[in-house]
């Protein structure tokens, strides 16, 4: 095949794998299978224009991308994964993504692999026209993820700042007043958090794996929780692998939910990416849009 391999050098693994030394590796990897490789390399403000151009060339069998779920993101956004199939290499902090494709979390094993993978079409998740591969949230998750993204601005590394912002986000405890309408009825929440994955989520330990990535549903996730201690119970339970039992944690599936409130705008994080959509917020499932690139004879459902 003839494949472009694209790499985010802003990826969080490079903060500790050397940048060109990985990059030559991942190539190889690919190159020794007899594809025919095209190495980009772009920083995190150059990355949506060079996947937007990937998207529109005709002469490429499909797409790698090296970095983390912000990075898968920002490729499905511009377009790759519906006529060129899309790959992944895990060179981000969690690589959610990479492992519900089980995909190794060592980028150049990862290439390995990929380098023998095959088409497979996963369902894509979407929220007012803009899609997630994953998961979407609202409520304090996205106000945690924009602040530490300030925080990483002024010089802060990734982790502290993740801390600093939850810890300030618990003292602030943000609520959200929201409706959520499927077909089966409304219901009326309040609640700090509220997430809508692609397809559930297995119940273990995090970071999360999805059960399935092309069964056609969303799970839809609320913690009923009105105050710290809750909230701190519910993230114990969850760190224990305990959360789907539990009586903070509302679950259930639609195949699309419309999200209402008073408030006209609404923060809303996409896969880790924080964007300010108007109410209201409807969250759909298109199955089998994604076409990805999958470790071969893996079964998605």
């Amino acid at each position: 095949m003839r494949l472009s391999l694209v790499i985010n050098r802003s990826a969080g693994s490079f903060r500790t794998l050397p940048l060109d030394d990985t990059v030559a590796a991942v190539t190889a990897a690919l190159a020794e299978a007899g594809h025919t490789v095209e190495t980009v390399l772009v920083g995190r403000r150059d990355l949506a224009g060079a996947l937007s151009s990937m998207a529109e060339r005709r002469d490429l069998d499909a797409v790698v991308v090296g970095g983390g779920d912000g990075t898968m993101m920002t490729a499905v956004l511009a377009g790759l994964g519906r006529r060129t199939p899309l790959g992944m290499v895990p060179l981000g902090t969690l690589n959610l993504f990479a492992r519900d494709l089980g995909l190794p979390l060592d980028p150049v094993e990862a290439a390995r692999v990929l380098a023998a993978a095959e088409p497979a079409d996963i369902d894509l998740g979407e929220v007012n026209g803009l899609p997630f591969a994953i998961w979407a949230s609202l409520g304090m998750h996205p106000w945690v993820v924009r602040r530490r993204d300030h925080l990483q601005r002024d010089g802060m590394g990734k982790r502290r700042a993740m801390l600093l912002a939850a810890l300030r986000a618990l003292k602030r405890y943000p609520m959200i007043d929201v409706t959520l309408v499927t077909k089966e009825g409304s219901l009326a929440v309040s609640t700090p958090m509220l997430f809508i994955t692609n397809n559930s989520w297995r119940e273990q330990r995090p970071p999360l794996a999805r059960e399935s990535l092309d069964s056609g549903h969303l799970s839809i996730h609320v913690a009923a929780c009105g105050g710290r201690l809750s909230l701190l119970r519910l993230v114990a339970e969850t760190f224990l692998g305990h959360w789907r039992a539990s009586s903070r944690l509302q679950t259930f599936s639609a195949e699309e939910v419309r999200v209402t409130s008073r408030k006209h705008r609404m923060m809303v994080s996409l896969d880790g990416e924080v964007t300010v959509l108007n109410s209201p917020l409807i969250f759909k499932i298109n199955p089998k849009a994604l076409r990805v690139l999958v470790p071969r004879h893996k079964e998605t459902a």
